[in-house]
């Protein structure tokens, strides 16, 4: 009975030993225990504050440059889209801006410097213009209203499909020396809140309603409609441009803390139809970077002042399309 007793006081005294915490990973050949590799979320941060980068997971391949951007290693996690988005932003309280990015727009001169060149533009009278929409299987009807005065200008797109309305996409600027100059662009979708981006031309930020990151503002900075005015009156200026190897590119920034450069580059001419007849068109395209992007493709006709008559976005995770094909431009 005392073997007994003490073989069962050793059994349970090596059990309570056995309790202690357990950590999670992964058993090396060694023996030793790999701690997990995890993504950590900032605490919302003070608008005029840019975030330091999020720890992520790098990749293994080597840094890329692309248009003289220093490519990131790592991507952030897809946000889940809802119907009739054009883009994809975020859903997150606070969404880390494209660090390098915003250090190569920041820094002098130097190998890493981003380099957006600005042009000359002639700006398009005023105009409507009215789409088919199409977005996967559903079509509906879309407008893009241009309208400049002599010192500021309102873009608005709109769509819509069975009456419902998906998308209602505002820029309000001025004029400079670089073209159009936005101000403020909001971005509303069915279902959801607006985000707005506002473009702090006094202190040479970009900033966000949501999202608590910003971007330098840098000189021919465009939002997600103004973009489609400013490509038609840097054109306008410059038809020598739509010729093979050209290309046009600006600083694009979305209303959910989005920005990046959009490259445009020449693909060629093609005819299209509309209510009005065939029209001769200079078609560009924008790649996407990011594996959560989408690539852009836009005709534009040189014989109605390079207006956007049809717009195609693509996304590159999932392939979903959105598509604007024109009906016809109204002029006031």
């Amino acid at each position: 009975m005392l073997w007994c007793s003490v073989i069962v006081a050793a059994v349970m005294h090596w059990c309570l030993l056995g309790t202690g915490d357990v950590e999670i990973g992964v058993l090396e050949p060694s023996g030793t225990v790999a701690a997990m590799q995890v993504r950590d979320v900032p605490a919302p941060m003070p608008s005029h504050a840019v975030p330091t980068p999020v720890p992520v997971v790098q990749r293994s391949h080597p840094r890329a440059s692309i248009e003289g951007v220093a490519a990131p290693l790592a991507e952030p996690a897809p946000s889940v889209a809802s119907s009739g988005a054009i883009e994809t932003p975020s859903e997150l309280a606070a969404i880390p801006a494209d660090t390098e990015l915003v250090n190569a727009l920041a820094m002098p001169a130097g190998p890493t410097e981003v380099t957006v060149p600005v042009y000359r533009t002639e700006m398009p009278p005023a105009a409507t213009l009215h789409y088919e929409l199409r977005k996967g299987s559903l079509s509906g009807s879309g407008e893009l209203a241009w309208k400049p005065a002599a010192d500021r200008y309102e873009a608005r797109l709109e769509g819509s499909v069975a009456g419902m309305n998906l998308i209602t996409q505002i820029s309000v600027g001025v004029f400079d020396a670089n073209g159009l100059a936005p101000l403020r662009y909001t971005d509303t979708r069915s279902r959801r809140a607006a985000n707005a981006a506002n473009f702090q031309r006094d202190k040479g930020k970009i900033t966000y309603s949501g999202p608590q990151v910003e971007y330098p503002l840098i000189p021919g900075a465009q939002d997600r409609v103004s973009w489609m005015i400013q490509i038609g009156a840097i054109l306008n200026a410059d038809p020598k441009l739509a010729t093979p190897d050209g290309k046009i590119s600006m600083f694009v920034s979305g209303a959910s803390g989005d920005a990046d450069l959009w490259v445009f580059r020449y693909v060629g001419a093609e005819t299209l139809r509309s209510d009005s007849g065939p029209l001769h068109t200079v078609k560009f395209t924008r790649e996407p970077r990011k594996v959560y992007d989408r690539s852009v493709e836009v005709w534009l006709a040189p014989t109605r002042h390079h207006l956007p008559v049809r717009a195609r976005f693509t996304a590159t995770a999932g392939g979903d399309i959105f598509e604007l094909l024109l009906r016809d431009i109204q002029s006031p």
